[in-house]
């Protein structure tokens, strides 16, 4: 089953020969425990023509002083800088990436080696978009399938997508609120060829995870998992081999753990990301995200670990789960945007 799964995540990100032989000089690095940065997550603007209430970057996104789109330049000597520091992989996010008219410009600035992937909500797709996509390089479309997406999600522009050769990813998140909509993606994914993407949730608007679905199917071959990809085992690579780096610079742990780790305006990104690989890479966690003692202890027991409950995340700030545990002395603050939103949101309270 592994072996399968393994195959087809190569199949749905590796487009060319030089991908493939970095991909698999990467994967040598990380199983000899070689520091490596393997994905990077880039929220290339803030602005999005949605506003749904399970949206990651909500804190960030609507600050009261939006910053403006993060610059081609930026993004090519962010790119420069992640290159020699291992990176095999650059995911597309925002905000949403497509509202950018220059986007197809930011994407080709992303080295050929590395596999690119967009992530949409599918609103402004069309086929004529994908094939610049592909023309620009990307390898994966991933299109954000459930409650919110129903009447923007095109089928016929999904499956052109990969008539033309691109992998296409629908993104799920794993609670009960979800479940019939993660189950339709998961009934549709073989039979177009597609994968799903399980994105583990913090515990906000919502129970937490939905387990029983989860389990069930996390390792079926077309399921994606970040903590079971890019680590190559059980353990979450937040920090290490994958990171986050916001519209305004902030490097994150994780576009789902709002605690910047510094700023790559003012350092630079290897400064940054050893930082937060010596003070990840001994942390066993399944999924940094984790802020429910009776869900942690249900993946010790699912996955054959044991991992220390004091490592369970907070819940005061939904938006930081790394705020009140051992964590909390490295945080930086965050750029004025997004402290401000924070502490409006705090007074709304």
């Amino acid at each position: 089953m592994m072996i399968r799964k393994g195959l087809k995540q190569l199949k749905l990100g590796v487009k060319n020969p030089e991908q493939f032989a970095r991909v698999m000089a990467s994967e040598a690095k990380m199983r000899m425990g070689l520091p490596t940065l393997r994905s990077l997550e880039l929220a290339s603007t803030w602005i999005c023509n949605l506003s749904c209430e399970f949206c990651y970057a909500e804190d960030l996104m609507y600050a009261a002083k939006k910053p403006p789109a993060i610059t081609i330049d930026t993004v090519r000597d962010l790119m420069q800088q992640a290159h020699k520091l291992g990176l095999i992989h650059v995911n597309v996010t925002g905000g949403e990436p497509l509202v950018r008219k220059d986007i197809f410009d930011l994407i080709d600035v992303i080295p050929k080696d590395i596999v690119v992937s967009v992530v949409t909500n599918s609103t402004l797709l069309n086929k004529e978009k994908v094939d610049r996509l592909k023309a620009a390089g990307v390898s994966t479309i991933q299109m954000s399938y459930g409650e919110n997406y129903h009447k923007y999600f095109k089928l016929d522009v999904a499956r052109h997508a990969v008539k033309v050769g691109l992998g296409v990813t629908l993104s799920v998140v794993n609670i009960e609120a979800e479940r019939h909509n993660v189950l339709s993606a998961l009934e549709m994914a073989p039979k177009e060829d597609f994968s799903v993407l399980f994105n583990y949730p913090m515990r906000y608007k919502n129970k937490g995870l939905d387990s029983e679905i989860y389990w069930k199917y996390r390792y079926e071959p077309y399921v994606r998992e970040d903590n079971l990809f890019w680590s190559g085992k059980d353990k979450c690579p937040a920090g290490t081999h994958k990171i986050y780096v916001t519209n305004d610079g902030d490097v994150m742990t994780c576009d789902r753990i709002h605690g910047s780790y510094g700023n790559i305006h003012q350092e630079p990104l290897e400064a940054i990301w050893r930082r937060m690989y010596d003070r990840f890479k001994n942390n066993p966690s399944f999924c940094l995200l984790e802020t429910c003692p009776k869900q942690w202890a249900e993946n010790n027991r699912k996955s054959g670990k044991q991992y220390d409950p004091k490592l369970v995340g907070g819940d005061v700030d939904p938006f930081n789960v790394l705020k009140g545990t051992e964590f909390e002395q490295d945080l930086v603050p965050t750029s004025s945007f997004g402290a401000a939103l924070h502490q409006r949101v705090v007074e709304s309270k």
